[in-house]
Order: C-alpha cells, then sequence, then structure tokens
C-alpha cells in the first residue's frame, strides 16, 4: 500500500510539473544589451522567472552583432545554450570594443548568433505560435517594427508586445516636465509604427522605472550570492562602470507576467515625430504603468535573482 502511494505522488508531482510548464508565457526578449547594464538584469530576471518560457533573445541598436555575442556568452555561462540569438544587424568589420562589449568578444564560448537576421527569427516564431508569444522589447523598436512592416500578417499572431519605452507624465528625474525617452527617441520611426500598429501593448515609461535604483545592500546581496548567473552579472556590471543601476528594463520583463507592482491605467499613447510619447484621447491603444511600488519590487526582484537556482 505505501509503494502504491509512492507511486500514486510520484505522477500526481509529475502531473503538477507538466500544468506548470503549460501555464508558463513564452516570450520573445529584444534588448540593446551592452550599454546600459539594466538590460543585463533584466535577462537575468527572464531566466530565473518560473512564469516565463524565454523562446529566444534578439538584439538591436549599434553594434547589433556584438550585443548578441554578449547574450549568447551570458546564457552558454549560465547552463541555457539552447535559447537562440539573432543579432538585429550583421557582424560589423570594426565592432565595439568598450565597456560590455569586450564580455561578448571573448573567445573562450562556443555559442553564436543563429545567421537569420532578428526579425526574421521573430517573424518565424510567430509563424510557428501564433497568438501565444509575448514581444518584450527593451531597446529601440527597431526589429519589432520591421516585423510588422515586412510581415504585416503577423500582426494578430502577437499575444502583446511588452515596451519599456516612452515617458507619459514625468522625466528622467520622476517629476515633470515630460522629456523623450531613450528608446522612442533612438528610433521615432520604429515606435510610430509600433505605437499604430493595433496590436495589444503593455508599457512601462519612465512613470514607472525612473525611480527604480539598484542600491549597494540589494547590488552585494545578488553579486554574493555564489551563483553563475551572479558572475556573469557581476562581471557586466564592472565592465559597465558606473555605480548605481537603474532597473527600467527588468520592470518591463515583471509587466510580462506580473503587473502587482504597478498602477496600470488604459491610455492612448501616439509617439510624434520628436520622440515624445504622448497620452492622447481616443480608444486605449495600451496599458500603462504609470507608477510602482519600487521598494516593494526592489525587494521581490532581489529575492528572485539572487535566489536562482542556476549553481
Amino acid at each position: 500500500m505505501r509503494d502504491g502511494m509512492k507511486i500514486l505522488t510520484f505522477f500526481l508531482s509529475l502531473a503538477i510539473c507538466a500544468v506548470a510548464q503549460d501555464r508558463r508565457i513564452p516570450i520573445i526578449l529584444d534588448t540593446d544589451i551592452g550599454t546600459d547594464i539594466d538590460d543585463a538584469f533584466a535577462l537575468a530576471l527572464t531566466l530565473t522567472s518560473p512564469e516565463t518560457d524565454l523562446r529566444g533573445v534578439t538584439t538591436v541598436s549599434a553594434d547589433a552583432y556584438t550585443r548578441a555575442l554578449i547574450v549568447c556568452r551570458f546564457l552558454e555561462s549560465v547552463g541555457r545554450a539552447d535559447i537562440p540569438v539573432a543579432a538585429g544587424r550583421p557582424r560589423r568589420p570594426t565592432p565595439e570594443e568598450k565597456g560590455q562589449h569586450r564580455y561578448g568578444l571573448d573567445t573562450l564560448f562556443k555559442k553564436r548568433p543563429v545567421p537569420e537576421v532578428a526579425a526574421e527569427v521573430i517573424y518565424r516564431q510567430l509563424a510557428a505560435n501564433p497568438g501565444k508569444l509575448t514581444l518584450v522589447t527593451v531597446g529601440d523598436l527597431t526589429n519589432i517594427a520591421r516585423v510588422l512592416t515586412d510581415h504585416p500578417e503577423a500582426k494578430p499572431w502577437i499575444k502583446r508586445i511588452v515596451i519599456m519605452g516612452g515617458a507619459v507624465r514625468v522625466g528622467y528625474n520622476g517629476k515633470p516636465p515630460v522629456v523623450w525617452e531613450w528608446n522612442i527617441r533612438s528610433d521615432t520611426k520604429g515606435a510610430q509604427t509600433v505605437f499604430s500598429a493595433g496590436v495589444p501593448l503593455v508599457v512601462a515609461p519612465l512613470d514607472a522605472t525612473t525611480m527604480v535604483k539598484l542600491e549597494a545592500p540589494m547590488r552585494e546581496r545578488i553579486f554574493g550570492s555564489g551563483t553563475k548567473l551572479a558572475e556573469q552579472l557581476h562581471t557586466l556590471y564592472q565592465l559597465w562602470g558606473k555605480t548605481t543601476p537603474t532597473l527600467f528594463d527588468p520592470v518591463a520583463v515583471t509587466l510580462a507576467f506580473n503587473e502587482t507592482f504597478c498602477t496600470i491605467e488604459n491610455l492612448r499613447l501616439e509617439v510624434d515625430n520628436e520622440g515624445f510619447t504622448r497620452e492622447v484621447q481616443g480608444p486605449p491603444n495600451a496599458r500603462v504603468a504609470v507608477s510602482i511600488r519600487k521598494d516593494d519590487f526592489l525587494q521581490w526582484y532581489c529575492n528572485r535573482v539572487a535566489g536562482s537556482l542556476a549553481k
């Protein structure tokens, strides 16, 4: 009888695991990793969140290929070399060699980006999984805009696009006046394409991100946690060469599966020709995080990433 109960418990646990797997949210992370350090912290969050199923990482902005190499080394180092990586632009004859880019140019790791450009990889995954994929974009919107422009038939295949970008009511200091935000201004036309596409949007603007500072005690807890993930984060942080990260991008990743830290409003946002994200009249096109409980978020983030099982 006891053996029978053990067998039943074993199969029940397998069934529970299978259900949990089915509930994970499949995402593609589109990132300009290698400039600010928050992209690396966002990648770490996707890898340590059981709610997400990271189906691929794509890179955007200048020297996107070396940025893709940064992701490749990071994934290989934490035992996730199975996740495909694609660059938004081909390899440069002379790659950027400063700061975090040096991490990607190391010759000791094997993983490399797939040969297809990022937009085509995203399109292929959307076609294979219509209505299921969430695109999380934490850099400029060039790759996503290219998918929408080159493959307009893919629009209904996108479950939603989660964007770190824009500013609705504040600037970088967390107070009015509103300013243009870097990711939107970096490719204004691409941002206009995405915001006007009619695809469901979730937006993490400066209003909910700019004051989320990862101060020394929490950094030390993450870096001292003894995981491979922490080692790679610490290396990139040192190459970044600054002191206190602002976790813009991890807030956007979180909104892909958890909105409880933020106050959300349904708004209509448009991007003007100067790169400002304007709140306008009309039917809402986005769920927008207009504030965040930053202390609660930071504690949660630190607990999750420092508690990583990527030993």
